[in-house]
């Protein structure tokens, strides 16, 4: 048993790395090559900043688990390019393991909160005071963004899209959907993950930190999500119960394509959130 989880563990966390695509000279836009390290150890992460001369307010994306940080699932530079159009400069990263940065292994947001808070230390060091950086997460990086939102309270808001309760719970689907095993099983590939290859998938759960948020959050997410229930957006907006948060369920949308679907609606309603939040 420990063996199978072991295996189990190990292919969660030794992801593929797909080559970066796209550029934001495509788009016409500005940009910097940057790097920067990982705040908690140090791994050299990889993105794109595109800066505006018209606000001094960045936003950060944060990609799901099988992306860099142009995935092709949610037009990230696209969407990056918009909110440039709205006044917001913008940090795209890869995180550790994907794309161009470095490390070979993903924590599934576990380390991945280092990655975010390494891409915040950066931002503030470009002269933007943490006071003025949103966060804008898809699938795991709503959730990071909502555990790293709980670290770091100066953060002035955070968007939510396709985020998930509790990776516990998903081990725990995955062991009965794709092992056909029962749901305990989870518990053994957590234990093999911690003792194996350094990674705690107790960390990574949104649910219970969601509550100790106290920035606004607008929770987006696509009522035909076959990948994350929309109804895990729904509780965790239950849990939050902060009456500065919003939640936008959009019919006929699925995994973290809302943008894709209604690009210029979601623009307007995220950049008109962020506006008001970051001040």
């Amino acid at each position: 048993m420990l063996t199978y989880a072991v295996w189990v563990a190990h292919n969660i966390t030794k992801v593929e790395r797909v080559s970066v695509t796209g550029h934001p000279s495509q788009l016409g836009l500005p940009w910097d090559d940057v790097t920067f390290p990982s705040r908690g150890d140090e791994v050299p992460l990889s993105g794109w900043y595109l800066p505006t001369d018209a606000d001094d307010r960045c936003i950060i994306l944060i990609q799901g688990t099988e992306h860099h940080r142009n995935s092709p699932k949610i037009r990230a530079l696209r969407l990056g390019r918009d909110l440039v159009n709205h006044g917001f400069n913008v940090l795209l990263f890869d995180f550790r393991a994907r794309g161009k940065s470095g490390g070979d292994r993903s924590s599934e947001g576990d380390r991945e909160q280092w990655d975010v808070l390494g891409a915040i230390d950066y931002v503030t060091e470009r002269g933007i005071p943490i006071e003025r950086i949103g966060l804008l997460g898809f699938s795991l990086g709503a959730g990071v963004a909502l555990l790293v939102a709980a670290q770091e309270p100066r953060i002035p808001a955070v968007v939510s899209d396709s985020g998930f309760l509790d990776y516990m719970i998903d081990l725990q689907q995955l062991s009965i959907g794709s092992f056909h095993l029962p749901s305990w099983f989870a518990i053994f590939v957590a234990f093999a993950g911690r003792i194996f290859f350094s990674v705690d998938f107790r960390k990574v759960r949104p649910a219970q930190v969601v509550e100790q948020v106290d920035q606004p959050i607008f929770f987006i997410h696509g009522e035909d999500d076959p990948v994350i229930s929309a109804e895990e957006t729904k509780e965790l907006h239950d849990i939050s119960d902060n009456p500065k948060d919003r939640i936008w369920i959009v019919p006929n949308a699925e995994h973290v394509n809302v943008y894709r679907k209604m690009p210029e609606v979601y623009v307007d309603r995220v950049s008109r959130f962020f506006q008001r939040y970051i001040n």
